[in-house]
């Protein structure tokens, strides 16, 4: 179980007052609905209902050599029409500051993206664009970017801190500048969320053309900030070669995870399969994200070379110099910062754990199962889809089939083409609502997800690297100090030349290394300690996306219900023989 608010010292947060929601503008009557073109049915794959990556071992033993080997093409023909749009360039996984309605652009794209919820409405807007519109005018719920991070590292302690259980003054969110995910100032349905400023953002986006040859071919990304005006390029490798560079820079750091390389599934490997190639790239837009947003890691020189750096980073790193020394090293233990870590601390750091670890499990199983809820939801548009097909093709034999009487068959294929339409506009709605929730909740899920799996992976590479040998030490001394009084007690004649300079230059080594050693070990606590103080912004995360979620819920189930309650209208006219 997590530690309580209480117990880190935090503020409870305020809650923003919700103003009474405007009432939602009762549909115009007998209005004809907009001509749509039959629908290309999609083809919804249930082959890989769960994300590649749920756990951080499958990433374990790859061998990420200089060259990401592929064959075949990238499979973007084989994937969902949402799905291939993004591999051919357009970046999904993007967010809107903007108060005014979300529309869809080729730079920031938003996360909604059918007709009804982006496109203005033509002469005569229909109903469903009122709903639309009326719920779009204070943002979609989706359409948020999480809060700034201003001012330096974590020892800044914020004006009117107060005392935690780490010993000084100082919570969640104030001697941590800024928060992990942030806040969504934009609410689709209610009030404005009151938040912190807008973060960096990085878009990871994946280059339509592979480069290599034959067997030796790989992906290349275009990523890209606006806030610092850069566009590189970048390939898997280079994302495998930073991170391994930030694991030994700093070790007991909360470092995000990586997507693999690669998946096998039922034996075949599926670095080619578009939806996995999909999966990939948002993985590392998460990736990037995570390091600009963490206080310390953002502001890393090779994280910002990464990001700004135009040339090729393998030929920029044999140019450059590049340090990689532990973060501890060299540093002087500063008066009074032992003194100032309470003596519970290791026990909170345990209890911590625990909770970290059941979540992060609880966190992976949800979010495979939100992944086979979006499949199932893009399956049953594609239903929809298939029965206004049918419905149409029914009007084709109306004549023949009622062919004793002909005078009520023009009515009942008026109602027939109704539903075909309704049909239609409702496979669109429930497109478009898979897809907020695969760009919206499922990626906050996913990030949630990899703070906690990252945050155990902190604790674990603590057990291996954050050891000392110092009672084997502190015999070693004694024992030296033993032999140096024996040899003092000895003639001068009797005493080997250098060898009590000896005995003595080991004894203040070992002492040195003893200080060293513990010294590290204060400033570990105090990172660890430092990392669970950020990390415990997340909590705020998981209460934006699911009411996020809901809101967004409400927005389609409106809009699903205006267009039944038009279908009605529209089949007034329909025969009853009455």
């Amino acid at each position: 179980m997590l530690p309580n608010l209480s117990e880190l010292g935090a503020k409870p947060p305020q809650r923003p007052v919700t103003p009474p929601k405007a009432p939602t503008p009762s549909p115009p009557k007998q209005q004809q609905q907009q001509q749509h073109q039959p629908p290309t049915l999609r083809k919804v794959s249930m082959e890989y209902p769960e994300d590649p990556w749920n756990a951080p071992d499958l990433h374990k033993g790859h061998n990420h050599g200089p060259l990401e080997h592929s064959t075949g093409h990238n499979g973007a023909a084989d994937v969902p029409r949402s799905v291939a749009n993004d591999l051919n360039g357009n970046d999904a996984v993007s967010y809107s500051t903007s108060p005014e309605v979300t529309t869809t652009s080729s730079a920031l794209p938003g996360r909604t993206t059918s007709t009804f919820t982006t496109s203005q409405p033509p002469s005569g807007p229909s109903s469903i664009h009122n709903v639309a519109e009326s719920i779009q005018e204070s943002n979609g719920a989706w359409n948020y970017f999480p809060g700034s991070s201003s001012g330096g590292g974590f020892g800044e302690p914020a004006d009117n801190a107060i005392t935690g259980p780490f010993g000084d003054s100082g919570g969640p969110g104030q001697s941590v500048s800024g928060s992990v995910g942030g806040s969504n100032p934009n609410r689709s349905i209610g009030h404005v969320r009151s938040g912190s400023n807008v973060e960096e953002n990085i878009l990871v986006t994946l280059m339509p053309e592979k480069e290599g040859v034959f067997m030796f071919q790989h992906h290349n990304y275009e990523v890209s900030s606006i806030r610092r005006g850069s566009k590189v390029v970048r390939r898997y490798s280079d994302f495998v070669w930073l991170l391994d560079c930030l694991h030994k820079r700093y070790p007991f750091r909360v470092l995000p995870l990586l997507p693999p390389k690669r998946v096998a599934f039922n034996g075949n490997h599926l670095s080619n399969d578009g939806a996995f190639i999909e999966k990939r790239r948002r993985g590392l837009a998460r990736f990037l994200n995570a390091l600009v947003r963490h206080p310390v890691l953002g502001q890393e020189q090779l994280v910002i070379m990464f990001l700004t750096v135009p040339t090729e980073l393998s030929v920029w790193r044999k140019q450059a110099t590049i340090s990689v020394q532990d973060e501890f090293t060299g540093r002087t233990l500063p008066p009074g910062l032992e003194d100032s870590l309470p003596p519970t601390l290791e026990e909170l750091f345990a209890r911590t754990r625990v909770g970290v670890r059941r979540s992060a499990e609880l966190y992976i199983s949800t979010c495979t199962i939100m992944d086979r809820l979006i499949k199932r939801s893009e399956g049953v548009a594609a239903d929809h889809a298939r029965m206004a097909v049918s419905l149409i093709s029914l009007t084709e034999t109306s004549a023949d089939t009622y062919a004793t009487d002909h005078n009520d068959v023009p009515l009942l294929n008026d109602g027939l083409q109704a539903m075909g339409r309704h049909l239609r506009t409702a496979q669109t709605l429930m497109e478009d609502e898979a897809k907020a929730w695969e760009e919206g909740v499922l990626e906050d899920l996913k990030r949630q997800r990899d703070a906690l799996v990252s945050l155990r992976d902190m604790f674990d590479r603590r057990d291996r690297l954050d050891k000392d040998n110092i009672p084997f030490l502190q015999r070693r001394i004694e024992t030296n100090e033993a032999k140096l009084q024996a040899l003092n007690a000895k003639p001068e004649g009797m005493v080997k030349p250098g060898e009590k300079e000896r005995v003595v230059e080991a004894i203040i080594k070992d002492k040195e290394s003893i200080v060293t050693q513990h010294n590290r070990s204060v400033f570990v606590k105090e990172c660890i300690r430092d990392e669970l103080r950020f990390f415990q912004n997340t909590q705020y995360n998981v209460s934006r996306l699911t009411q996020d979620w809901a809101q967004e819920r409400v927005k389609y189930s409106e809009m699903l219900a205006d267009n039944w309650r038009r279908l009605l209208d529209d089949l007034e006219g329909m025969p009853l023989g009455d």
